[in-house]
């Protein structure tokens, strides 16, 4: 049976014949026929997020993909929650008195028209933010995947659709900054602080390897063992997959071609 939660990729892979209905009821899932595309954005989205981000109904779309496969969908989901969830509230303070000069400004509409991932751009971009800057995102769907993402870094979010366009502001307040200040230090706490210590070395490595080397192992990090991965570069496609199981990482620039990367179990609140 598929659900709400089964990725768009394992999704494709287990059931080839779902991607003409996804087209079928929107024209925003023709980028799947993309190789590209579907191997990057397929892999952080879930049906019920790739439902928000087409603007079409999840129940139905449920129904349909299950019945594409001879499954019944017994899943109770609540009319309610497939609704759009983008609701427009007032444009928080700290964005109606931001300057133009302190608003970093990106248009990922002709990146993914182009058939390409504009991931590690994003990512790019926000981290080289100053403090006091605001990143403005231009899309032509809601980026769901994404806010999870900035979340982790610290960032709120205000969104508004325009027609076809959404342009999305990540910011932090003041309060954030200062919550965001005490989970970074909780975060970078010593190694020495934990009972485990896994150390990975991937610096020689070529792509995909050290991703895999690292998710490979990521099943014994806890609450006693930390993970310290040394790393040629900061590994941007490492962190929703990351975030996806349940984990945190911080990366420190050690020098040109090496970070050190510190890896924890999210704990539960």
């Amino acid at each position: 049976m598929i659900t709400k939660d089964m990725k768009i990729s394992k999704l494709l892979t287990e059931f080839p014949q779902t991607l003409e209905v996804l087209v079928n009821f929107s024209m925003h899932f023709k980028k799947l026929n993309n190789k590209i595309l579907r191997k990057t954005l397929a892999s952080r989205v879930n049906v019920e997020q790739a439902a928000g981000i087409a603007g079409v109904n999840l129940v139905h779309l449920l129904n349909e993909l299950n019945k594409s496969i001879n499954a019944d969908n017994t899943e109770t989901i609540n009319e309610e929650s497939t609704e759009e969830k983008m609701i427009l509230t007032e444009k928080p303070e700290s964005l109606k008195n931001i300057s133009e000069d302190k608003i970093q400004k990106m248009d990922v509409r002709y990146i993914i028209d182009s058939g390409k991932d504009p991931f590690l751009e994003i990512m790019t971009k926000v981290k080289n933010l100053k403090d006091d800057e605001v990143f403005h995102l231009i899309n032509s769907f809601e980026p769901l995947p994404l806010y999870s993402v900035m979340q982790g870094k610290g960032f709120e979010h205000w969104t508004e659709k325009d027609n076809n366009v959404f342009n999305v502001f990540f910011y932090k307040n003041d309060v954030n900054k200062s919550e965001v200040n005490v989970e970074t230090k909780a975060s970078l706490a010593s190694p020495a602080d934990y009972e485990n210590v896994i150390e990975l070395d991937v610096r020689e490595l070529a792509p995909p390897e050290p991703m895999m080397k690292i998710l490979e192992n990521i099943s014994k990090v806890d609450e006693k063992t930390v993970m310290v991965v040394n790393h040629h570069r900061e590994p941007m496609m490492l962190y929703p997959k990351l975030e996806e199981r349940g984990y945190t990482a911080i990366t420190n620039k050690i020098d040109e071609n090496y970070f050190k990367v510190v890896i924890t179990k999210k704990r539960n609140v």
